[in-house]
């Protein structure tokens, strides 16, 4: 068994707030989307709420 100390611990803890921190400012920048996803985006928007697949149906098929 491998033995964990509050070192370790804090060590991971401080890692990993510096990879949230890095997220964090990734997803807080303003993108510009593709003119073929702005495309595709008001094309989805066209397509009615009843021609999707229920949620509970594609959980069957991959269960």
């Amino acid at each position: 068994m491998v033995e964990i100390t509050l070192e370790k611990m804090s060590a991971d803890i401080v890692e990993i707030k510096a990879e949230l921190r890095k997220i964090t400012s990734i997803l807080d920048e303003e993108f510009e989307l593709s003119a073929s996803a702005k495309k595709e985006l008001k094309e989805a928007r066209k397509e009615p709420l009843s021609g999707y697949v229920n949620h509970d149906e594609v959980i069957k098929e991959f269960t």
